[in-house]
C-alpha cells in the first residue's frame, strides 16, 4: 500500500455520509443529482471525500446487469464530483470559472469484488499533480489522480486532466472558434426517436437513457451516431453549450456493449466496462452531428499499468468521435464479461463472479 493510501485509510473513518455537500460546488442544479457527502484536506495538494451511492436513480441504476456492481459510470461521476467540489474548495477556484476537461481515465480492476446492494459508501482519496499557474485565479489547471475505496474494497484510480478558463475568456474563445455563439441545451427540440437503438441492446431498460442511434455494423468495425438526450435530466442536469464529456463516455460505452453482442457473444446483462481512457481535443457541439466508431479489433491499453487489463477477458477497443469531418475526441474503452452464474468456490476473491473471456 501507497504512502497515500496508508493516509487515507487513517482518515476514512472522519468523513460523513448524512448529508450532501453545496450543489453549486458540484456544477449541479438538483439535489438528486449530488453524491458527494464530504471532503477534507490532507495537506496542499491532497484531500479526501466521501459519496453515497443511490439505491435507485433514473440513469446510474438502469441497468440491466444481472450482478449488484456499482455502476463505472457513476463512480467517475462521484470522482468528477470530488474534482470540481475541490477546485472550488480546496484550490480557491472562483465560482464562476469554467472547467475544461482534456482528459478522464478509468482503471477499475477491484470492481468485481464489490457486489453488493446500495446505498453504499464510497470513499475517495485524492493527490493532485501537473499544477499549471498559481493559486486562485491564476491556476490555470490541474491533474487529479482519485483512489476509490467502497467498503473495503479498492476499486481503482480514476484520473482527471482539468483547465481552468474564466467566463468570458470561455464565452469569447468558443464564439470565435465557432464564428457564431453556440446554442443551449435547454433551447434545443427534444431528440427524435427514430432510428434509436433498443434500449435493451445497450443494458438499459428506460429508452430515455439511450445515447446512440443508427448503428451500422460491418466486419471490421461499427459506428454509430451519438443522440442528444437534452431532456434527460441527469445528462443534462442545466444548460450546456455543449454535449458534455459524461454523454460522450456514456456513448462510448453503450457502443461497447451493443457490439460485444454482436462481434463476440457478449450481452449486456453480463458485461461491464472496467476501463476507459479518454483524451478531448474539442468541443463536442450540440448543432452538428457526432459519428462514433468503434474498431472491432483490440488495441493496446493507454497505458501499461492499467490494472484492469491485465484481468483474464479483459478486452480494450478504440472509439473515435467525429464532428464536422475532424476528430474531437478519442477513447479505448475496457469492457469485460462476467458470470453470473459462476461457483463461488472456485473464485473465493469473486465469490459471487466468474470472469469468462469473450
Amino acid at each position: 500500500m501507497t504512502a497515500l493510501g496508508q493516509d487515507a485509510d487513517r482518515g476514512f473513518g472522519e468523513l460523513t455520509f448524512v448529508r450532501t455537500v453545496d450543489r453549486s460546488l458540484l456544477h449541479r442544479s438538483s439535489l438528486s443529482e449530488v453524491f458527494l457527502t464530504d471532503s477534507r484536506a490532507i495537506d496542499s495538494g491532497r484531500y479526501l471525500a466521501g459519496a453515497q451511492l443511490p439505491s435507485a436513480h433514473g440513469y446510474y441504476t438502469d441497468s440491466l446487469l444481472r450482478v449488484g456492481l456499482p455502476d463505472p459510470l457513476l463512480l467517475l461521476e462521484c470522482s468528477r464530483q470530488a474534482e470540481t467540489y475541490g477546485g472550488h474548495a480546496h484550490f480557491g477556484v472562483p465560482r464562476d470559472t469554467k472547467f475544461i476537461l482534456r482528459r478522464w481515465a478509468v482503471d477499475l480492476p477491484g470492481l468485481l469484488d464489490a457486489v453488493g446492494t446500495p446505498p453504499r459508501e464510497l470513499a475517495l482519496s485524492v493527490n493532485t499533480s501537473d499544477r499549471r499557474g498559481g493559486l486562485g485565479r491564476q491556476l490555470r489547471g490541474l491533474t487529479y489522480h482519485v483512489d476509490l475505496h467502497l467498503e473495503g474494497v479498492e476499486l481503482g484510480r480514476v484520473s482527471i486532466e482539468v483547465g481552468y478558463l474564466p467566463s468570458d475568456t470561455y464565452r469569447d474563445l468558443r464564439v470565435a472558434r465557432r464564428g457564431s455563439p453556440p446554442p443551449a441545451s435547454d433551447e434545443l427540440a427534444p431528440p427524435a426517436a427514430a432510428g434509436r437503438v433498443a434500449p435493451h441492446l445497450v443494458g438499459r431498460a428506460n429508452p430515455d437513457n439511450v445515447v446512440l442511434t443508427d448503428a451500422v455494423f460491418d466486419r471490421d468495425r461499427v459506428t454509430a451516431r451519438v443522440r442528444v438526450p437534452v431532456t434527460n435530466r441527469s445528462m443534462f442536469d442545466h444548460a450546456q453549450d455543449h454535449l458534455p464529456g459524461m454523454v460522450l463516455t456514456e456513448s462510448a460505452r453503450q457502443l461497447g456493449l451493443l457490439a460485444g453482442t454482436e462481434f463476440w457473444g457478449t450481452p449486456p446483462s453480463a458485461t461491464t466496462l472496467i476501463g476507459l481512457d479518454a483524451t478531448f481535443t474539442d468541443y463536442a457541439e450540440l448543432d452538428a452531428p457526432i459519428t462514433l466508431t468503434m474498431r472491432r479489433e483490440p488495441v493496446a491499453g493507454p497505458e501499461p499499468d492499467f490494472r484492469c487489463q491485465r484481468l483474464p477477458g479483459a478486452r480494450t477497443n478504440l472509439m473515435t468521435f467525429e464532428q464536422g469531418g475532424m476528430v474531437i475526441a478519442e477513447a479505448r474503452v475496457t469492457m469485460i464479461a462476467v458470470d453470473t452464474a459462476a461457483d463461488p468456490d472456485r473464485c473465493p476473491c469473486r465469490s459471487e463472479l466468474e470472469v469468462k473471456s469473450p
